[in-house]
């Protein structure tokens, strides 16, 4: 048995035949494609002109929109502390008014006690009834001084609690509106 071997021969690449370049004929052909190429150029630059400006415009828009919208909630939110600061005066006010009426009546009563401990004191007939007098007077005078000071810290602390809720309300408020654009 033999073996032959086969050889191919394989044909030389020809490349793809080039197109030749078109040749302008003439100078006035030449002028005349500059010029088309010029008016492409100058329509390519003005349309990208007025897309640049368009887009330029839409953006001076929105930024105007929010910044307009920003000084609004800006303005909302200073009437409303304001308001709030307002309404916390008017709570103090009305709370200093009760608080100095209650100490006035306080001290109108012990003024009145007073005297009629001392019209007692003076009508003492021994030493012992003067000293049980001033003992007595003295003991109640303390009871009372104590029951008007914790009436009147209590009171002090309601009317300071009742001040305070506005302004607590408008700094929660102004919290969650600054915490707003961070959750978005």
């Amino acid at each position: 048995m033999s073996t032959q071997t086969k050889t191919t021969k394989t044909a030389p690449k020809r490349s793809a035949p080039v197109a030749p370049k078109p040749k302008p004929e003439t100078v006035e052909q030449v002028a005349e494609t500059v010029e088309q190429v010029a008016e492409t150029v100058e329509q390519v630059a003005q349309t990208a002109t007025e897309q640049v400006a368009q887009t330029a415009t839409e953006q001076v828009e929105k930024a105007t929109a929010a910044v307009t919208q920003s000084y609004g909630d800006f303005a909302t939110f200073q009437t409303e502390a304001f308001a709030a600061l307002v309404r916390s005066g008017e709570i103090l006010a009305k709370g200093a008014e009760a608080l100095s009426k209650e100490y006035f009546t306080y001290a109108q009563h012990t003024a009145e006690a007073n005297s009629e401990a001392a019209k007692a004191l003076l009508a003492a007939k021994s030493v012992n009834e003067f000293v049980q007098l001033q003992s007595d007077f003295f003991r109640v005078s303390l009871d009372k001084s104590v029951d008007e000071g914790s009436k009147l810290s209590e009171m002090s602390f309601k009317i300071a609690t009742e001040a305070f809720e506005p302004l607590q309300k408008q700094m929660t408020a102004a919290v969650e509106a600054g915490m707003k654009p961070l959750s978005v």
